[in-house]
């Protein structure tokens, strides 16, 4: 394969340097009437197209649909901006319909494309919006898609009659390709609406041509009712949905173009004739189809009044995706034919626009936290520090009565903490949204945190919960507000949220707390060092200018770092790989010469995972002649989650969090020394995952001991949460 090419691509800032490495991989394979298609290939396409493409696709937030290893291989839909993403490359944050916000790329200049064909990006997804106005589509798409028993040839003549309706309501069509076996329909709209009455225009006009051709089009949501008709995707209209935009490839055989075409072209035409060969050839022979799209502006007051005449007849919403939340006056999100004739139709109903309404705020569960990134060094910037707490991360919400725990992974943690529902109805305002995190005071120390102690709430049984509610409560630690009544305080800086948030808590009882903040940055580095000696986890930093980035690393974290040695005891394979190794389990002796279970490392490249694999294999042993023999599992084993030490790989064999997940392992002879890096132990294991440093060759296995690692000084509890 050849090696990395340097491309210096012109554009409106001046040329751009893009390194394409691998230019020689092939991403669409050679077929009978079509040859190979490469990286190098791709980039040169995308640059002979990229006037028409920028001019219809630019200045929109762009999802990529990247295939690396070509479109044999694994796909994924890239969002966010890549790690490593050029500095040029512009960005804007996007609100999605959960109310998550983060930002998308936005392409503007041909080195950007070329950029984008190194990063294996197949198929470009634009929005239908500028990014002077995010929430207003410009474009009304329609999406025509044949069913099984039809093909592009219908498509075309359902596309021809599309285009006489929407001139009759006052827009003018733009026809192009899908890349597929489908057309797809655009017209330029003023953004004067917003997504939800561009769809409901979309579905007015979807509806009149049902009725206008009923053998032929369909608007039916459920496949089971459409039959061999073409399908009007309406839901192409709502927000981040979104298809292959003008002159994108498709990740099909023969690398097919999504080609925009004037009307005389499209009757006669076929999916293979529009190709990453074929389409700059036809725009050096007419030039670009879609050219004039700018000068044609409409308005969407005539498919609207369709869709109101259609309300007047009893016509109303149809389905959403499944993925959005069940929205006002949606049928059922159940196939007719799984629905009981019984049942009355609202049971289907799951009234999540509803339920957000009752929160009466502009922020809702589920909602990401803020996160931070990691940082060596105490930033310089203009910031508010804080105690970096080692518990669960949960914004809390509360309307009333009415309480939910958030957590990172969305699932509600409300269950697991009765007592704090009840210390948030006491504590916090009667309508606020706040971040903050649950902590476990050690009950028998009550000078620092007990982590394992707080893992064990996580538990399927309520009277299990309850007990553990009783003997050992939880606390919550607040620090930041995104919402307080009606007023979203996400937007505003951190500087005015804290204020805000100060005064909301300022009457609030144990276990409600407040973090401490300072700005003084030899502070913060005192909590760094004497903090730890009460279980938390480092020191945050946080931008007081910075407005709430939901998953967004908006913060800094500076947590400690150091190394040990340990023994290598046993490995887990990687996910479904039957040669491949997916972590490392690692030990330290004990003064009575115990081995016991620390941790685990497992960040390794696929290929690492596979050399360390064969590399391993001499070592493996049985049960039987292993240090943790007598942790082999038993046909009926307790559940040990709960016990803290000592802790074995086999204490439980399966995850809390993830009861699918098998926690089984292989065991080695305990002869290999790996040097890892740890940021602190909680009692008798590493915290978090530890990382591989390097192996020891030159220590023995005896050696590995806990006397190696640093003990931080013990420090009061009660002075980090300001009640001392």
């Amino acid at each position: 394969m050849a090696d990395a090419a340097m491309l210096e691509v012109p554009g409106p800032h001046g040329p751009r340097t893009v390194k394409l490495s691998s230019p020689d991989k092939v991403l669409w394979p050679g077929a009978a009437t079509s040859p190979a298609v490469t990286k190098a290939d791709l980039a040169r396409y995308l640059l002979a197209v990229a006037e028409p493409f920028l001019h219809l696709n630019g200045d929109r937030p762009m999802t990529l649909q990247r295939f690396p290893d070509g479109i044999d291989g694994e796909e994924f839909f890239s969002k966010r901006p890549p790690r490593g993403a050029p500095s040029y490359l512009r960005t804007v944050t996007c609100t999605y319909p959960s109310r998550r916000r983060h930002e998308q790329l936005v392409f503007q200049e041909p080195a950007e494309l070329v950029w984008a064909a190194q990063m294996g990006t197949l198929t470009f997804h634009p929005w239908p919006v500028r990014t002077a106005n995010l929430d207003n589509p410009d474009e009304l798409r329609i999406d025509l898609d044949p069913q099984p028993g039809r093909d592009i040839v219908d498509a075309v003549t359902a596309a021809l009659a599309l285009r006489d309706l929407m001139a009759e309501v006052g827009l003018v069509a733009f026809a192009k390709t899908s890349g597929n076996r489908g057309v797809h329909v655009y017209a330029r709209i003023a953004p004067e609406h917003e997504f939800v009455d561009v769809r409901h225009g979309v579905i007015g006009i979807a509806r009149e041509l049902e009725r206008r051709l009923p053998d032929l089009v369909t608007t039916s949501w459920w496949k089971e009712e459409r039959g061999a008709k073409v399908f009007v995707d309406f839901n192409q209209a709502n927000r981040d949905r979104t298809i292959a935009g003008a002159y994108s490839p498709r990740p099909l055989p023969g690398a097919p173009v999504s080609t925009p075409l004037t009307w005389e072209e499209l009757p006669g035409t076929r999916p293979a004739d529009w190709t990453i060969h074929t389409v700059p050839g036809l725009l050096q022979e007419r030039g670009d189809a879609w050219a004039g799209i700018d000068a044609h502006v409409g308005h969407l007051t005539g498919a609207l009044a369709l869709w109101e005449a259609d309300l007047e007849r009893g016509l109303g919403e149809l389905n959403y995706p499944p993925d959005y939340p069940k929205m006002p006056g949606e049928p059922p999100r159940v196939p007719p034919s799984r629905r009981k004739a019984d049942r009355p139709e609202a049971d289907y109903l799951a009234p999540k626009a509803e339920r957000d309404a009752d929160w009466g705020m502009p922020i809702v569960p589920p909602y990401g936290p803020m996160l931070a990134k990691l940082v060596k060094e105490f930033p310089s910037a203009d910031v508010l520090f804080e105690p970096k707490w080692d518990g669960f991360r949960s914004i809390i919400w509360r309307s009333g009565d009415r309480v939910e725990l958030g957590s990172r992974n969305s699932r509600p943690l409300t269950r697991y903490f009765p007592e704090l529902v009840e210390a948030v109805k006491a504590s916090f305002p009667e309508r606020a949204c706040i971040d903050g995190e649950i902590i476990m005071v050690d009950p028998h120390t009550g000078d620092r945190l007990n982590f394992d102690l707080l893992q064990q709430r996580i538990h399927p049984a309520a009277s299990r919960i309850a007990k553990l509610a009783r003997e050992a409560p939880a606390s919550f630690v607040a620090f930041d507000l995104l919402a307080l009544g009606e007023d979203n305080y996400a937007e505003r800086p951190f500087a005015e949220r804290r204020a805000a948030l100060e005064q909301a808590l300022a009457h609030a009882r144990p276990p409600i707390y407040l973090t401490r903040t300072t700005r003084d940055r030899e502070l913060a580095r005192q909590w760094f060092t004497q903090f730890e000696g009460a279980g938390l986890d480092g020191v945050i930093a946080k931008p007081v200018d910075a407005a709430y980035a939901e998953d967004k690393r908006v913060m800094f974290k500076i947590k400690h770092e150091r190394t040990a040695d340990c023994v290598v005891a046993g490995y887990r394979l990687y996910r479904d790989e039957p040669d491949a190794i997916g972590s490392l389990l690692l030990g330290l002796y004990t003064p009575q010469g115990n081995l016991n279970s620390v941790g685990v490392i497992g960040a390794f490249p696929l290929a690492r995972r596979r050399e360390l694999f064969a590399e391993l294999q001499p070592l493996v042993t049985t049960l039987e002649d292993h240090p943790w023999s007598w942790a082999a599992p038993q046909e009926s084993s307790p559940d040990n989650r709960d016990r803290s030490a000592p802790r074995t790989p086999t204490a439980a064999a399966h995850s809390r969090w993830n009861a699918k997940k098998d926690l089984s392992f292989t065991p080695l002879r305990p002869e290999r020394v790996v040097e890892v890096r740890y940021e602190h132990m909680e009692g008798e294991r590493f915290r978090h995952t530890a990382q591989f440093s390097r192996w020891r060759p030159d220590r023995t296995p005896q050696s590995c001991t806990y006397a190696q690692l640093e003990e931080p000084v013990s420090y009061d509890l009660d002075d980090v949460l300001g009640t001392a």
